[in-house]
């Protein structure tokens, strides 16, 4: 199959997104109760407040470092892979969460309330196709995007707001205008989990299809000697995934164990092949 053949996946405008998934967190921040503020979520060992100051931590990152092109000290120890820079990563979001403890939650709120439209001026007067200050690691990628690195924070503001909405009892945002921008960034994060398990070139094709309010289906190929993800169009796949969209990104974020993902996905064709979907990973672990 030649690649020019195919259709490239498309960018992601997710700057009109972003914003209202800041005003979903505070208005969810403000309805909580002081109790509630303490529940245990599923993010490791973090509270309710903890993934709120690391909300809030993201924000004011991005307009320090990014927008005022702040320098961070050097790291204690050299950061020389991807194993490394996450761990460096663990250890500043630790310091912050710790710090944070001192903080009240309506000051938690005042200050996401204060950061947000600052860090949404900030995303709206990038450049789309502008080289981002950080790569998408996840995705393979050594180098990103502005509108890509803008939708990876997209997912991580979604994903941290589900684990509170989740602890709390609250609705999930899981209408098509979250779900369609989450997926389609999320995906992305499938062809470096084939280039690792499967590192050469074989005569398949993948169609992934997401049911549900998404929908949609894409096409894993290996071309030029990496896995890479298209649109599927009228292609006929050697193996096929059907997957429904609450499994979909519960699967890309760790929300759901691989066994568990197993069972309620479906594979015709190359099943040891199409069970490679559920190691994905989309964030930085």
């Amino acid at each position: 199959m030649q690649q020019n053949k195919l259709n490239p996946l498309s960018e992601i405008d997710a700057v009109p997104i972003f914003e209202e998934i800041q005003q979903e967190l505070i208005s969810l921040l403000k309805s909580l109760s002081q109790e509630e503020w303490d529940y245990d979520t599923s993010s490791t060992t973090w509270s309710v407040k903890d993934i709120a100051a690391h909300l809030l931590d993201g924000d004011l990152r991005r307009l320090s470092l990014h927008r005022d092109k702040h320098t961070l000290p050097e790291p204690s120890d050299p950061i020389h892979d991807y194993e490394s820079l996450v761990t460096y990563l663990n250890e500043v979001n630790n310091r912050w969460i710790n710090a944070a403890k001192r903080l009240s939650p309506t000051l938690i709120i005042e200050l996401t309330e204060f950061t947000t439209p600052k860090v949404v001026q900030h995303l709206q007067e990038l450049d789309p196709n502008g080289a981002a200050l950080f790569s998408v690691g996840w995705a393979g990628e050594n180098e990103s995007r502005n509108w890509f690195d803008i939708a990876r924070e997209y997912t991580e503001k979604w994903h941290h707001q589900q684990q509170i909405r989740e602890a709390v009892g609250r609705p999930l945002l899981l209408q098509k205008r979250w779900l369609s921008p989450l997926i389609c960034t999320l995906i992305r994060g499938v062809p470096p989990v084939y280039n690792t398990y499967v590192p050469y070139g074989i005569d398949e094709t993948v169609k992934i299809y997401i049911s549900g309010v998404i929908d949609e289906n894409w096409l894993l190929v290996f071309e030029n000697g990496n896995w890479q993800l298209f649109k599927a169009d009228h292609e006929t796949p050697n193996t096929r995934i059907e997957i429904d969209d609450d499994t979909a990104w519960r699967i890309f974020t760790k929300s759901i164990t691989e066994d568990e993902a197993l069972s309620k996905i479906n594979i015709t064709g190359n099943h040891e092949l199409g069970r490679l979907i559920v190691k994905t990973v989309s964030f930085m672990k």
